[in-house]
């Protein structure tokens, strides 16, 4: 008769092999990981120059801090893109394409200037373009 208890081995993991599957798993996530850049969208960011150049075909639209529009210098009223249109219309005169200049304030909000291009692109005012300071007279520029 044997009265001694079995003894049972205690259950133990080992972390060997789950760190090798582990290991495994992410030197095939990083060898078939595409670095490719899709998706971006390259922007060529214009230039200022010191010099000004006279348009006088232009049509200046100049948008405040605040998103207040000012067509030619006259002011608009309300932030809608159809009083937008009516000022650029009017101030357009007969000319069929004038050359639109952007001048909006660095705190303009940005739906501001995208309502601006809109109206221009409505009225089929096709020739955009942004005013920008040279950093010689751009006061407190870095």
């Amino acid at each position: 008769m044997n009265f001694r208890r079995e003894q049972r081995d205690e259950p133990e993991i080992n972390l060997v092999p789950m760190i090798d599957v582990l290991l495994m798993t992410l030197i095939f996530l990083v060898l078939t990981t595409s670095f490719a850049r899709e998706g971006r969208i390259r922007v060529k960011l214009p230039h200022a120059s010191a010099r000004v150049a006279s348009m006088p075909l232009s049509l200046q639209v100049v948008i405040g801090p605040g998103g207040s529009y000012t067509v030619d210098r006259m002011h608009v009223r309300g932030s809608a893109i159809a009083g937008l249109e009516r000022a650029m219309r009017s101030a357009a005169g007969g000319r069929r394409k004038p050359l639109v200049v952007i001048y909006a304030d660095r705190k303009a909000p940005y739906e501001a200037v995208v309502h601006a291009m809109d109206a221009a692109r409505q009225l089929g005012f096709l020739n955009l373009s942004f005013a920008t300071r040279s950093r010689k007279s751009a006061p407190g520029s870095p």
